[in-house]
């Protein structure tokens, strides 16, 4: 859904976030390793996430704790427009690096 944005001077078009992808390092994983967040909204969008139901970044990448856990991404538009968010969800077993 692509949503207008006009100022005095220019017209610009925003779009919300439709899909976020997880990208996951090599296994085996390893507590440290980072798992990186995208989406597709214009212009680019913000990133938070949770760990096993608790707030935790807001950047597009988290590191990986130890043991299983359930990691969840949220885009959000960041143009200040009223967009529903997208998120993506992955369970990783992370060993420790000893």
């Amino acid at each position: 859904m692509r949503t207008p944005l006009f100022s005095t001077n220019t017209t610009l078009c925003a779009d919300c976030p439709d899909t976020v992808e997880i990208t996951m390092p090599g296994s085996p994983y390893t507590a440290g390793d980072e798992l990186t967040c995208s989406s597709d909204g214009y212009p680019d969008p913000t990133y938070s996430w949770t760990v096993d139901g608790v707030m935790d970044s807001t950047t597009s990448t988290q590191e990986l704790e130890e043991g299983a856990h359930v990691y969840i991404c949220t885009a959000t538009a960041s143009d200040g427009t009223t967009c529903d968010v997208a998120t993506a969800t992955v369970t990783v077993t992370a060993f420790s690096k000893c």
